[in-house]
Order: C-alpha cells, then structure tokens, then sequence
C-alpha cells in the first residue's frame, strides 16, 4: 500500500481557499505552521468547510475485486479510482478472471471529506469482514503519516454510527439508537399538532 499527498503545499492551498471565501489574496509568505499541525487538521476536518475540498491524496493497493468493488462503489465527495484492467487484449491474452478474490490494482483519488465519508460506510460493522479489514488498513497507515494531514484524516475515521451517535441503517447492528426516529419523532410531534410553526 502507498499513500500519497497530492499537494505540495497543503496548508497553503487550504489557507488560500479560505482568504479568497473572504476576498484576500494570500501570499504564501504569510503561512504560519500550527504548533500542532495534525490538531489544527482534525478541528478543519471535522468542520469540514466546502475549501478543504483544495486538499488531495492518493492510495494506491492490491486487493481482492470483491474488496475494489465495495470501496469504489462508496461515492459520496466524488472520489476518483481506477482499477487494473482484466481486458485480454491487453493482458497477453489472459481471459477475464470471475474470482472475485483475485487480486488487482486500484488507485483512488480522495479528499478528506470523500475518504471519511467512505469510512462511514466501511467501518460499519455490517461491512463484509475482508473490506472493513482493507479499510482499516488504511486508516492505520493515515495514522503513521508523517504528513499532518493524512494522520489527522486517519484520526477522523469513524463508523457512521460514532459521527451520528446513532446509527443511520435501517438495518443496523443493534448497538445505537437509529438515527431515523430522531426525525420520526419530530414528523410525529408536527403531525400530531398542525398549527405548530415546526422548525429544528
């Protein structure tokens, strides 16, 4: 597994996404780094502002299809992947493989936002075992980043239900409140006294 930062200066492009939302060009000589940079990530990530949509990285891995298919098919934030191709004319002829254990090379492309949103889904305990293990395995290696805000992005993976502190499956694993009577409940209030305004 590797993972890369695609920006060479993250701080810097996320810093300038936030002064031009107020109007100022920023020049890169006015950058201060945070005492803690991971800290200072982990609060903007969670905040998660439309511009820290500025900051990419790349995983590239070799794992089962069963397992590529059930992390790019997680879609929300627009990640980006690409799969190894299986086409015979371009691999010497081999036909097309329908075990969906044999091992092939992606690459994904992600924001924060898309890789903690994917995380959601994928640390779910409901998850197939295999992916909720390569998900994991790549959450661990965020962690051991020595770029603060892959190991800050590491740090924000969470199960949906740890986000929510309820669960948002219909079908979940019986260890949260569902989140849907949240909002059940608030339908039934408003139903049950019409002249009520509503509201949040």
């Amino acid at each position: 597994m590797r993972i890369r930062l695609l920006n060479r200066t993250p701080l810097y492009d996320y810093k300038e996404f936030n002064k031009i939302s107020q109007g100022i060009d920023l020049d890169l000589n006015c950058i201060v780094t945070p005492a803690d940079e991971t800290a200072f990530w982990i609060k903007q990530i969670v905040n998660n502002h439309s511009t820290l949509r500025c900051i990419h990285f790349r995983v590239i891995d070799k794992r089962p299809r069963s397992v590529i298919m059930q992390l790019i098919r997680a879609t929300k934030g627009h990640p980006q992947p690409v799969v190894a191709t299986s086409r015979p004319d371009w691999c010497n002829g081999k036909e097309r493989s329908s075990d969906p254990y044999e091992e092939k090379l992606f690459g994904h492309d992600h924001t924060p936002e898309s890789f903690i949103a994917m995380c959601m889904q994928r640390l779910c305990k409901r998850t197939e075992e295999r992916t909720r293990k390569a998900t994991l395995e790549v959450v661990e290696e965020l962690k051991r980043s020595s770029e603060p805000v892959l190991k800050a992005v590491g740090y924000c993976c969470a199960p949906a239900c740890f986000w929510y502190n309820a669960c948002p499956e219909i079908k979940g694993c019986n260890g949260a409140d569902k989140l849907y009577d949240r909002f059940l409940s608030k339908y039934r209030q408003n139903e049950a006294a019409p002249n009520s305004q509503g509201g949040i």
